[in-house]
């Protein structure tokens, strides 16, 4: 193992990021520090010879009370090297129970992704001893090959990109280039606090670690690309798996392949929440959640929560939700003559709309309305139970039970009455005498839902009927 470091130069920097996929701008992660001091200079030297242009864009979290002088040194350093900046004020909340530290990433990465075009890229200083203290605190924190993998050079953030190009360089490559260069920076004092996890690991643990085992750093990357190696094939064994059982984006078939292997029960449904956006699920929830589906039987309701994020399963799919509880449908009149009824952001609305196309194009539903009290509302507020199909009357409890949706998305699917009969559920299931009457007079009876996953239950019933 080669104790020499591989050197940082502005033609290094070029060749990689000429390797990398092609972007549309550069934003580079600016915080004053040695490392993006490094890269913001290195870039401005060679920004013409780029196939995109680059600004850099810096974040002023207000913790230390030089914050406002860091972000003067960063805009005269920019306007010195010909650098477009970009500056960035948050308020940190302290509300994510995450600690300060993980709560100013959230932010930070959040704010630039709000800055993000289709095609943009934001670039990170993160260089190789950033990865040997990523490897050890995942270590520490009981992860799987993912967190063994450390930080990957590339990953999607918002509507762009965020590449690291410094992976392969040591925090002692990019401190000869500025020594060689003649360029100051700004030491932030928190970098030296122990009471946060990775200064601890940088300052004490990695230090000790070398007097036993010179190099250390190395060898922790030996470690991180074999876990990546291992990483790839489990994710292309899961992607495997979820080609076939992927009902939708957020709806998940378990078959009882997966029912009957933890390992790949868990190993597909990190990858699918990984692909779905979800944020990191906790390693013991994930155990206890799959431990819960494989001895309950199919009709059990099983859930798990974090962050923001809402796990279910029923009936061997797994579903996942993002933010609040989906909105029940509301109880409404639907008032004569009007011909769409909106019901709210994840309802979405219901219409009345002519059969005949017109000039190839469906119009609104003719002046016939059906006759009598119109109303729509939601299972929670109704007091009548069937809907009547000829001589049978079909319970809502038995009509949810067979269509497989389900039971916290039934009060949000309309249901609608005339003059105190129940005569629609959603747009697939009407009574008898209400289709009839709407078939007359040449009007179809739509639902147009917002929420995705009350899409997919509407586009599934749509393909049952036909």
């Amino acid at each position: 193992m080669s104790n020499r470091a591989l050197a940082f130069t502005t033609k290094s920097l070029l060749q990689i990021l000429k390797s990398f996929p092609a972007v549309s701008r550069y934003f580079v992660g600016f915080s004053g520090g040695a490392d993006s001091t490094a890269l913001v200079h290195a870039l401005s030297k060679i920004q013409e010879q780029l196939d995109a242009p680059v600004s850099a864009v810096h974040v002023n979290h207000g913790i230390h009370p030089h914050a406002d002088q860091w972000q003067s040194g960063c805009e005269n350093f920019c306007h010195q090297h010909n650098i477009d900046l970009v500056c960035i004020k948050i308020d940190l909340t302290h509300s994510s129970g995450k600690g300060l530290e993980a709560e100013a990433r959230h932010l930070r990465y959040e704010a630039i992704a709000a800055l993000f075009k289709p095609g943009d890229c934001l670039l990170t200083a993160h260089h190789a001893d950033d990865q040997a203290e990523t490897l050890l605190l995942n270590l520490m924190r009981g992860s799987g090959v993912d967190g063994l993998s450390a930080m990957p050079d590339s990953r999607p953030l918002g509507a762009g990109i965020l590449q690291r190009p410094l992976l392969k360089f040591k925090n002692s490559a990019l401190l000869d280039y500025l020594g060689e260069n003649n360029i100051e920076w700004t030491e932030d004092p928190s970098n030296l606090y122990l009471n946060h996890d990775r200064n601890f690991i940088r300052h004490q643990v990695i230090p000790s670690l070398e007097q036993r085992w010179p190099q250390v750093s190395q060898r922790l990357l030996l470690t991180r690309e074999a876990m990546t190696d291992a990483r790839n094939l489990l994710e292309k064994l899961a992607d495997e798996y979820l080609k076939p059982n992927l009902s939708h984006p957020l709806v998940l078939r378990i078959t009882p392949e997966c029912l009957g292997s933890p390992e790949l029960f868990k190993l597909v449904t990190r990858r699918w929440m990984k692909q779905s956006g979800a944020t990191g699920f906790p390693v013991y929830q994930l155990d206890s959640f799959c431990d819960q589906v494989r001895q309950a039987d199919k009709d059990n309701k099983i859930l798990a929560r974090w962050d923001n994020w809402i796990l279910r399963c029923y009936k061997n799919q797994l579903w996942l939700n993002i933010g609040l509880e989906i909105t029940p449908c509301p109880a409404v009149k639907w008032p004569k003559g009007q011909k769409a009824l909106d019901l709210g952001n994840d309802v979405g609305e219901l219409l009345l709309t002519d059969v005949t196309p017109v000039d190839g194009l469906t119009k609104e539903g003719s002046n016939i309305f059906p006759d009598g009290k119109f109303s729509v509302g939601g299972r929670i507020n109704m007091n009548e139970n069937v809907i009547g199909q000829g001589d049978i009357h079909k319970s809502l409890k038995n009509l949810f039970q067979s269509a497989d949706i389900p039971p916290w998305l039934r009060d949000s699917v309309p249901l609608c009455k005339l003059d105190g009969e129940l005569v629609a559920l959603g747009d697939w299931c009407l009574n008898e005498k209400f289709a009839a009457s709407l078939a007359e007079n040449g009007i179809s009876l739509n639902w147009r839902p917002k929420h995705p996953l009350l899409q997919f239950i509407l586009k599934q019933q749509h393909r049952l009927k036909h």
